[in-house]
């Protein structure tokens, strides 16, 4: 139950931070009073940008928590440039890269969709892992995780924006990239699970965060960055996003820890409605009624799935 409770966490906190997202491309009334936001244009470019920002100031807070957080984690990250640790630092690495993808295209959706759409497309990874883990680790799944995942799907196509023959380009390229995050988080979950049997989460997260910065920094080479005279806003806010992101990947990560990939995933649906409500409440982004009924399903699965957890531990 604890696992499941600090992924609970770690969702909302990823929420808040997908919302502030939004803030930097969209250009929003806060709280219906404060006219914020558009500060840059919603392109590849500037979405890579923003995660390279992000990873920026996430790798040193990392950096000076992890000793406090878990006290061995130096010795750790030593060990694994051992001969024989090196297949556990190529599957770190390896998740962790799924972690930059997922994190790019994600970025890239929430810039050409609303975040709350893009979430909750986002989250078919939930089914993909369930389903990965049972293959691999033979965690077969329960008659009320496939209710949960079914609920899931339903909601998700309930959120999806209607498809007409007038539909842009932004928003296909949107709804591809979330979907696309979602396969990429999938697999980052399951070798996560894998490495978390050899390696304690806080070390783990600072493999992630460096990989992140790496490729993030890298994508930057490929791409024409135009942001004018914008740099300090967007140094404040990218900021504040790793603050959030941190906390809410280390709640992740313990909960992997402490749980399973596959239960982590599902909890974690509670992003989308989490940040569905956020963007509701702080920049007055409102869904349509038929994709809150989609929000309504993906937190009735949280509901349930939050009572199997329950009935798990009692038994």
């Amino acid at each position: 139950m604890l696992g499941f409770t600090l992924v609970l966490f770690g969702s909302l906190c990823l929420a808040a931070q997908n919302v502030l997202l939004r803030v930097i491309f969209v250009n929003s009334l806060i709280f219906g009073i404060l006219p914020f936001g558009g500060f840059v244009v919603p392109s590849l470019a500037n979405s890579l940008l923003l995660l390279q920002l992000r990873a920026v100031f996430m790798l040193p807070l990392i950096v000076l928590l992890a000793p406090k957080l878990y006290a061995t984690t130096w010795l750790n990250l030593k060990q694994l440039l051992y001969p024989q640790d090196r297949p556990l630092l190529i599957k770190a690495s390896i998740s962790s890269f799924s972690l930059f993808l997922s994190l790019a295209l994600l970025f890239i959706a929430i810039a050409k969709i609303p975040a709350g759409v893009a979430t909750v497309l986002f989250f078919i990874h939930p089914a993909i892992t369930v389903i990965l883990a049972w293959r691999i680790f033979g965690d077969r799944p329960t008659w009320l995780r496939w209710g949960v995942l079914v609920i899931v799907f339903s909601g998700s196509f309930l959120v999806v924006p209607s498809f007409t023959t007038t539909t842009d380009s932004d928003t296909l390229i949107g709804i591809s990239a979330a979907l696309g995050a979602g396969v990429a988080y999938a697999i980052q979950g399951i070798l996560a699970q894998i490495c978390f049997r050899a390696i304690h989460p806080v070390p783990f997260t600072v493999v992630s965060c460096t990989v992140i910065l790496v490729f993030s920094s890298l994508s930057l080479l490929f791409v024409n960055i135009e942001v004018g005279d914008v740099w300090s806003i967007l140094g404040i806010v990218s900021l504040i996003a790793a603050l959030l992101t941190l906390a809410g990947q280390l709640l992740y990560n313990f909960g992997i820890h402490l749980a399973n990939a596959a239960i982590a995933s599902i909890v974690a649906i509670s992003n989308p409605t989490s940040t569905a409500i956020l963007a509701w409440l702080i920049i007055q982004e409102a869904l349509q009624g038929r994709q809150v009924l989609g929000v309504a399903l993906v937190t009735l699965g949280v509901g349930l799935l939050s009572q199997d957890a329950r009935n798990t531990k009692s038994g």
